[in-house]
């Protein structure tokens, strides 16, 4: 019986390889969490603030990157973009959720205070959407054919542009957070018409270029344009928080 339920189930593994999830070198034992906090709950926010604003930039770094690699077809440049997610922001996110959770549920912070912990889980979710999103792109790169390859400011797609405006908007709408200044927020909302503006064109290019023989080309590209004004939506979902 056992050899039959090996046969259809398959075998225990003889060896317990550590998952890739593991590998990723975390220890919380750095984070400082305590029940009260270690100095004024000011400075100890103001880190956490510091923090978030690391991740986002580690964030925007990697959409750019995988952008460039997407449209230079440079599969290196592709796999760089998975590597800086396992070593920066991965480690990033874990940080940040460790604190948020713990000062929120564990201290006792007062209405503003907890508010501001709260407003900084929300980023963080939303942060990490967009990191996924940067590795989605980084996906398609040898499954997409871009014109002009080897100068990337002159892709026919407008996806640079649209990465640096995207990239941009993130920034601001980190520091609308961070800052207090509701004018970061309201700038960020009104880049997304640059941006709807360049992915209009681009499709509208797209459809009118598309046959049986680029068609799985142009469907990648369009998945990357998909990713990059996503991006650019939640980057304007959290700014809306702020004005």
């Amino acid at each position: 019986m056992a050899s039959l339920l090996g046969k259809l189930f398959g075998d225990s593994p003889k060896t317990a390889a550590t998952p890739k999830a593991f590998t990723v070198q975390i220890d919380p034992q750095k984070f400082g969490l305590s029940i009260k906090p270690q100095g004024t709950v000011h400075v100890q926010l103001e880190s956490l603030k510091q923090k978030l604003t690391k991740l986002s930039s580690n964030v925007e770094n990697n959409l750019m990157l995988s952008i460039r690699a997407s449209t230079k077809k440079n599969t290196e440049l592709a796999a760089s973009a998975f590597k800086f997610d396992e070593e920066y922001i991965q480690k990033g996110k874990f940080e940040v959720e460790y604190l948020t959770l713990a000062y929120s549920a564990f201290q006792t912070l007062d209405t503003d205070q907890l508010k501001g912990v709260r407003d900084a889980r929300m980023i963080l979710q939303e942060l990490e959407k967009m990191a996924q999103f940067a590795l989605n792109i980084a996906e398609k790169t040898p499954f997409v054919e871009f014109s002009n390859v080897q100068e990337l400011h002159k892709d026919e797609y407008g996806l640079k542009p649209m990465g640096d405006i995207t990239a941009e908007m993130i920034k601001k709408a980190v520091e609308a957070f961070v800052s207090g200044n509701s004018k970061h927020a309201r700038e960020t909302l009104d880049m997304m018409q640059e941006i709807q503006g360049l992915y209009d064109k681009a499709v509208e290019k797209l459809k009118s270029t598309v046959n049986d023989q680029n068609i799985i080309s142009h469907t990648g590209i369009l998945s990357i344009l998909d990713h990059v004004r996503e991006c650019a939506v939640i980057s304007c979902s959290i700014s809306s928080n702020f004005c």
